[in-house]
């Protein structure tokens, strides 16, 4: 994933690569295109230019940021239309390597109010909010239907008692109490790393194996996202949090995007669980914390690589400014803005409404162009002319 920017020097630095690569240098759009002298913002091309638009990237990243973003900047695009939408901006929750535990991350995340995944509310509002926090002994005697583990812990698997039954993340369900015997747990453990989702079916009594003799123990019945019944024993230590009920009285936990919007309640941890379009993020844990919600207007854009196309949104707030291909008609025969323009008629419409990494960078600010950043680390940056933008793959 993405890190932190580091400090930006003030000596002379090497020239920034990505503009020299040859995805840019030989990039036929770029071979074929009469670039106009005047630079525009996403504003001004909206108001002065019909779209679909072949335009390029005029400023300049600061040195060593290319190398942070997913694209490069300077492949030449295809703006192609506009949208407005609200959406939720979220951090993502990450397993820290040394501590194996779920923490925020610096990576941004942008939920559409219309993407078509599921999530599952948590109890904690963020990762080191402590108060909510449960053991697996004190869920067994809970009514709590469903949670997270944060902790790494192990199961045992369990033959399904009636094999028509299948896993369901959404319901409620209620603890059961087992009228079969004590169980043996098998030699076979299962490990499940922090993040995973467990629905809870019942407790039962079983034993366990130590130093070759049996000892009794207490055991939760539960299921996975993959459908397996599980034994999990209870005298494991660790941090567990419970999934919120939705307050509207429907059995079914999982809720939309629009209605987290609607609960309003920020910061709040949520776990995606199912959706037909899963978050497009490598590594992930599915989980994140929401931060806030906002509406924002953007236009959708298609990158001209020379052996493919990739669609990107660019928010109008971003103070990045381009060139335009003043000989539109000509480069749009082209074969890479042809296939560019199929792609987008096909995709534009799912990619507008699915989740998206939010890219920061920073740049050289334009000749004319004055920074309206108003946070107090910006105060530095524009002195030295410099600004941060970003956009959403």
């Amino acid at each position: 994933m993405l890190r932190r920017h580091k400090k930006v020097k003030q000596t002379q630095e090497k020239k920034d690569s990505s503009r020299l690569s040859p995805e840019v240098l030989h990039n036929p759009v770029n071979e074929t295109a009469h670039w106009s002298q005047e630079s525009y913002s996403l504003d001004g091309l909206k108001e002065k230019f019909q779209f679909p638009q072949i335009v390029r990237c005029a400023n300049k990243l600061v040195p060593g940021d290319s190398k942070n973003l997913p694209v490069n900047i300077y492949v030449p695009m295809l703006l192609f239309t506009g949208r407005t939408a609200r959406k939720i901006l979220a951090k993502h929750v990450g397993v820290e390597a040394k501590t194996q535990r779920l923490v925020e991350t610096e990576d941004s995340i942008v939920i559409p109010s219309d993407y078509d995944g599921h999530f599952l509310r948590l109890a904690s509002r963020t990762t080191h909010d402590k108060s909510t926090v449960r053991s697996l002994l004190h869920i067994a005697h809970s009514d709590i239907p469903a949670f997270v583990n944060f902790s790494t812990i192990v199961s045992f698997p369990t033959p399904p008692k009636n094999p028509s039954s299948s896993s369901n993340l959404d319901s409620t369900g209620s603890q059961i109490s087992v009228k079969s015997g004590p169980q043996v747990l098998s030699d076979k453990e299962i490990v499940h790393k922090p993040g995973c989702v467990f629905v809870v079916r019942g407790v039962t009594k079983g034993f366990a194996k130590s130093k070759r003799r049996l000892h009794e123990i207490l055991l939760l019945q539960c299921t996975d996202e993959s459908g397996r019944d599980l034994l999990i024993p209870t005298d494991q230590s660790g941090e567990f949090v419970e999934i919120q009920i939705p307050p509207n009285g429907d059995n079914k936990l999982s809720v939309l995007p629009h209605q987290l919007i609607a609960a309003n309640r920020y910061p709040s941890l949520v776990r995606f669980v199912y959706g037909q379009h899963a978050p497009r993020l490598s590594p992930t844990s599915l989980m994140f914390t929401l931060v806030d919600t906002f509406e924002e207007e953007s236009l959708i854009a298609c990158m001209l690589y020379p052996n493919h196309a990739m669609m990107i949104e660019l928010p109008m707030t971003s103070n990045l400014t381009f060139q335009v291909a003043t000989n539109r008609d000509e480069v749009m025969e082209l074969g890479l803005p042809r296939h560019a323009s199929m792609v987008l008629e096909e995709k534009r419409e799912q990619f507008m409404k699915d989740l998206k990494l939010k890219c920061k960078f920073l740049h050289h600010v334009s000749p004319g162009m004055t920074p309206t950043d108003e946070l107090a680390s910006a105060t530095v940056r524009t002195r030295q002319f410099i600004n941060e933008s970003f956009f959403y793959v």
